[in-house]
């Protein structure tokens, strides 16, 4: 079965339809990277050599004692899914300026962003709740000049329109290969430059990035969160999509350790867009508390000199006195996001 892939059929009560939501999730993180919604439930495809009955199976336990639903596996050739992405592809505009449109469909010149592409079997042709509130996100950036992060790029649409709308570089990543050669000939055929590769989050080690775009899945997201957050560089904005609204609070929990600052959020049909920020300094207010609080007399004044040091354009340091113990009394100012506000932070020793 090589090049195949498994698509698992599920028919799913009217009464229920809610389930089909909890159901793409818990396959989303065991593999499954494509889902098609129709009258009765919804299809799931994953690559045949991914695809394990007795992990889908367990994965699935806790919803089969309490619901009702049923599925079909179906074996689908790879040379066969052009075919049917082609036949069920229609355009998707996006807050009326984004055109997203197949080879074999016209061009609508009225919008000022069109991405044309070759919709093979890869996650992020705008169709999707998570992909389209991405787009939306991303319209309301300002992105010119920015070097940006696609990861999960599915077919390279959120990167493509990244490139559009003025960045300096882009970096797509996907760890499956037939998603990044997907993005790799939508890049061509949009005639724009790019660097694709089939990767995950071990290829950004030691990159820094303006802006991170990372559609995937709850359990992905939160592993790599610390990769993302040491790869984004201070002040820059990370998009994350790809989850449901309940597991929000584990992707702001991860952000949050990991320095990352919650903006906002968006919902459609329970999936979720999120907005975060990094500290605009290296550490993070907690952590810089956390590090003055923890050490000792002259480690502090080293700590707060290595950190003006590395970021002297948001970072001051002015002394207001003496303490008792004739120690020069600091007071650490920190730029945030907005220009016109400060963190203080009060040294005593």
């Amino acid at each position: 079965m090589n090049g195949n892939f498994i698509a698992i059929n599920f028919t799913v009560g009217a009464a229920q339809e809610f389930l089909s939501d909890l159901l793409m999730n818990e396959l989303a993180a065991i593999g499954f990277d494509s889902f098609d919604a129709n009258e009765t439930g919804f299809s799931a495809y994953i690559p045949a050599h991914l695809y394990q009955e007795e992990i889908m199976q367990e994965q699935l336990a806790g919803y089969a004692a309490d619901f009702e639903f049923t599925y079909t596996m179906q074996i689908i050739p790879y040379q066969n899914w052009n075919e049917v992405w082609e036949s069920n592809f229609p355009p998707v505009i996006v807050s009326e300026q984004v055109y997203i449109f197949a080879n074999f469909h016209p061009a609508e010149p009225q919008y000022p962003y069109q991405i044309k592409m070759h919709p093979k079997m890869a996650f992020g042709t705008g169709h999707h709740e998570t992909t389209l509130q991405m787009a939306e996100q991303l319209l309301d950036l300002s992105v010119e000049g920015l070097s940006v992060l696609d990861m999960g790029c599915g077919t390279g649409v959120l990167a493509i329109l990244a490139n559009l709308k003025g960045a300096k570089s882009i970096l797509a990543i996907d760890n499956d290969p037939i998603a990044s050669n997907s993005a790799t000939e939508n890049f061509e055929i949009n005639q724009l430059p790019a660097k694709v590769i089939c990767g995950d989050a071990k290829d950004i080690q030691g990159l820094s990035f303006d802006l991170i775009l990372a559609n995937i899945n709850r359990n992905i997201l939160i592993n790599d969160m610390a990769a993302y957050a040491a790869s984004l560089i201070a002040g820059g904005t990370i998009l994350f999509s790809g989850f449901y609204e309940e597991d929000l609070v584990f992707i702001q929990q991860a952000a949050i350790e990991n320095g990352l600052s919650y903006q906002m959020h968006s919902a459609k049909n329970n999936w979720v867009v999120a907005k975060f920020n990094k500290a605009i300094f290296v550490y993070g207010e907690r952590i810089l508390n956390y590090k003055i609080d923890n050490s000792e007399g002259e480690e502090k004044i080293s700590f707060i000199n290595d950190l003006k040091e590395s970021h002297p354009s948001v970072v001051s340091i002015k002394y207001i006195g003496e303490s008792q113990k004739g120690y020069k009394i600091p007071v650490i100012q920190i730029k945030t996001i907005s220009d016109s506000e400060k963190i203080k932070i009060w040294m005593h020793r």
